[in-house]
């Protein structure tokens, strides 16, 4: 165990090295890097994610939650064996897109909305791409084909529920009967300027994160392509496993067939990237839940999407 510990720290210690000295010797192609992971944090993640972040925020920790649990209970215990507020961190994972889903689940957790079995299975569907950034940043902004932005969403949605539904078998035994809606929060009946001050600084905090996070990890990606391997598309998917915008484009540019790239890129969604999964470790610091059981859920989630880009692939030529 020790000897893990050890080998794990020498190979973080020497990929920072390798980082710094890549950032000294061409400070250019770096700052690069940088700048364009930082105007990808201006432009498309912070118009998008503050305002989902500051109202889940507000949300959860008024009573907005109780009613939230009340509406959702039904289909939440029916599908998945799990309380209402589930369903609000589905909801809002999918429509505002990583990390958020992990962060209203960490969130739910610590307000004791649910217990820690409950929060792990969470974390194998609530946190998602969102429908604008699959659609309106891969399908348009980058392939210019919202056509193939609704088969993306199909895909991988539907991908992500069997996903669910696999989990949910793994997890039964373990996950309390949920009989009817027995939780109530204990929070602020109404939105004060303190609760609303807590809230914006949380909502800060994490989009600040975030951002260190995208800018880290482009500027790493970056240090991967001056690496003299032979141009492939094995390799380009490879490296498009590091950052999640900047993957996405290396995969439209590989220039391979719009079949293939559809199906790379609803793997590479799905998947999440290592910048995407280290973002959600960052929200899940304050809770026990177990970061490597997330990790292979999207692994198995990645799997199952490939499969079902495949058979959806003949409906897009």
């Amino acid at each position: 165990m020790k000897t893990k510990k050890i080998s794990k720290s020498f190979i973080m210690n020497m990929i920072l090295i390798i980082l710094l000295l890549t950032i000294l010797v061409l400070p250019k192609t770096s700052m690069e890097a940088a700048k364009n992971g930082l105007l990808l944090w201006f432009n498309v993640i912070i118009p998008t994610l503050f305002p989902f972040i500051l109202l889940s925020n507000l949300i959860i920790n008024t009573n907005i939650i109780n009613y939230i649990n009340y509406i959702f209970t039904g289909l939440m215990t029916r599908l998945f064996n799990l309380p209402g507020v589930a369903g609000y961190a589905l909801i809002t994972g999918l429509l505002s897109g990583y990390p958020v889903g992990a962060k209203i689940t960490a969130d739910l957790l610590n307000k004791k909305a649910i217990n820690s079995t409950q929060a792990q299975y969470m974390l194998t569907f609530c946190n998602n791409a969102s429908p604008m950034f699959i659609i309106g940043f891969i399908a348009t902004g980058l392939l210019d084909n919202s056509r193939i932005g609704i088969f993306m969403l199909i895909t991988i949605y539907a991908a992500n529920l069997i996903t669910a539904f696999i989990y949910r078998v793994i997890y039964g035994k373990n996950l309390p009967v949920i009989k009817k809606s027995t939780f109530k929060s204990k929070v602020n009946e109404s939105i004060n300027f303190s609760l609303f001050d807590d809230c914006i600084m949380n909502a800060i905090t994490l989009i600040v994160k975030i951002g260190g996070y995208i800018i880290f990890f482009s500027i790493i990606l970056n240090c991967f392509y001056l690496i003299p391997i032979k141009d492939s598309l094995i390799k380009n998917f490879l490296f498009s496993l590091i950052e999640l915008s900047n993957g996405a484009k290396i995969l439209v540019n590989c220039n391979s067939s719009i079949q293939v790239t559809f199906v790379l890129l609803c793997t590479l969604v799905s998947f999440g990237t290592f910048s995407v999964h280290a973002q959600t470790a960052s929200v899940l610091a304050d809770t026990k839940l177990n970061i490597n059981k997330y990790i292979l859920s999207k692994i198995i989630n990645a799997v199952i999407t490939f499969i079902t880009a495949l058979l959806i692939t003949p409906l897009i030529i």
